[in-house]
């Protein structure tokens, strides 16, 4: 008898280590709710709602997936970690990889892209290398993970600015309003494009961070396996002709 309660108790073990590390096992049948930043060219809103590059690759992998519901909401950086931190969604596009929060989040091995962070400042600035820096005015985004190094650097030489995302900091600075800010380059370049502003550049040289930029997942609701299978799928979709058509929509050709 003993013998018998002790296999029921390992199958039971057993089992429910299995669901929690599969993750939901309906996700298929009630869709995802992912939540976002706006942030183009890889998310912005249009009257249909929430678009861009990184979101249409990550619902293309979800239906290769055979997940078609899937739910987005923007907010403001800061909430939207603050949304996926208490599991008020199921995953965030885009965020970078920081140690701190994978006690709280999972993230796939294969990131949506690789970007790149540089300072953006304008046409006849004297900010050529990170030193011309100190004694500047230099805009920040709340709640974006910049390394230590850099940070250290502006908060102990800079006056530095914090909003609440990159379009508050671009516009600032072609009016003049900040010295420099730091963004990722695609991003950085759709601001430019958007705001008609040609005086804006990135400073050649000054790279802050290269960096993969992924989708993540809360812990409490989705399960290690489903994340390797979500990396695994979107590795295969890279390779696609519909990931570089994408890719080539939002970036141009040879992008």
């Amino acid at each position: 008898m003993k013998n018998i309660r002790t296999r029921i108790l390992r199958f039971t073990v057993a089992l429910l280590t299995a669901i929690a590390l599969s993750g939901p096992p309906v996700m298929a049948d009630r869709g995802v709710s992912l939540v976002c930043d706006i942030w183009p060219p890889y998310q912005f809103k249009t009257e249909d709602g929430v678009t861009g590059m990184a979101v249409e690759i990550v619902e293309a992998v979800y239906r290769r997936m055979d997940i078609v519901h899937v739910e987005l909401r923007a907010f403001p950086w800061k909430r939207a970690l603050d949304a996926i931190r208490y599991a008020e969604a199921d995953a965030l596009i885009s965020a970078n990889h920081t140690p701190a929060r994978e006690i709280y989040l999972r993230y796939p091995e294969e990131p949506i892209f690789e970007s790149s962070w540089v300072i953006w400042t304008k046409a006849g600035s004297s900010i050529l290398t990170l030193d011309d820096l100190k004694g500047k005015t230099v805009g920040v985004v709340l709640g974006y993970s910049y390394t230590p190094e850099f940070w250290n650097f502006i908060t102990a030489n800079c006056t530095v600015e914090k909003v609440y995302n990159d379009d508050i900091n671009f516009r600032k600075l072609s009016e003049g309003r900040l010295d420099a800010t730091v963004a990722e380059f695609g991003n950085g370049l759709t601001l430019v494009r958007d705001l008609g502003d040609t005086a804006i550049r990135p400073v050649n040289g000054i790279e802050i961070k290269r960096d993969g930029l992924y989708i993540v997942f809360n812990r409490q609701v989705t399960g290690e396996a489903f994340v390797q299978r979500f990396s695994d799928e979107l590795k295969a979709f890279k390779q696609t002709d519909e990931h570089q058509a994408i890719r080539e929509k939002y970036l141009g050709k040879g992008n």
